[in-house]
């Protein structure tokens, strides 16, 4: 008799996710992050993730200050393509063959979350309800919602690297 022990690779807590609404494009909130709350994101390489049946490019934005890493993408995809090429066949036999794939948000509930914001090391609650009172001043943010770590598909990826700042 044998039994399967999980191992977790990441023994660390997780870092505080804040789901944002905004009307706003991610440049311009990009761009109002950092003017309020003197940070200093900038674009690096998008996100790619792999959702079965599709895969999907995100925008990632990443900065510092002090010992605090800053990353946001940007929830909806720029881009995606289908893994095999090809929209998968309809079952139904009115329906017109799409082959363009969807854009499906990493994070679909709570509805209509644009951008994430991911803080690591973790905010105290104090210091989240400080940073979300900052963030309610931006003009063209119309919504925030702490994000449970449960909620991000694929989670995995997003365990942020220290950036190369040499």
């Amino acid at each position: 008799m044998s039994r399967l022990v999980l191992d977790d690779v990441d023994e660390g807590t997780p870092p505080s996710l804040l789901g944002l609404s905004s009307a706003l494009s991610d440049t311009s909130l990009v761009f109002q992050l950092n003017h309020h709350l003197r940070w200093a994101l900038g674009r690096v390489e998008d996100h790619r993730c792999v959702q079965t049946p599709l895969r999907t490019t995100h925008a990632l934005y990443r900065g510092h200050l002090g010992a605090q890493e800053q990353a946001l993408f940007w929830n909806i995809p720029e881009e995606s393509a289908w893994l095999s090429g090809h929209a998968p066949a309809s079952q139904d036999l009115f329906s017109a063959e799409d082959s363009d794939a969807p854009k499906r948000p990493l994070v679909q509930k709570p509805a209509r979350i644009h951008a994430v914001l991911i803080l690591d090391p973790p905010l105290s609650p104090a210091e989240m309800v400080i940073l979300q009172r900052q963030i309610a001043q931006i003009p063209g943010v119309v919504g925030q919602n702490i994000l449970p770590w449960s909620t991000l598909r694929v989670r995995d990826h997003f365990l942020l690297e220290p950036l190369n700042t040499l």
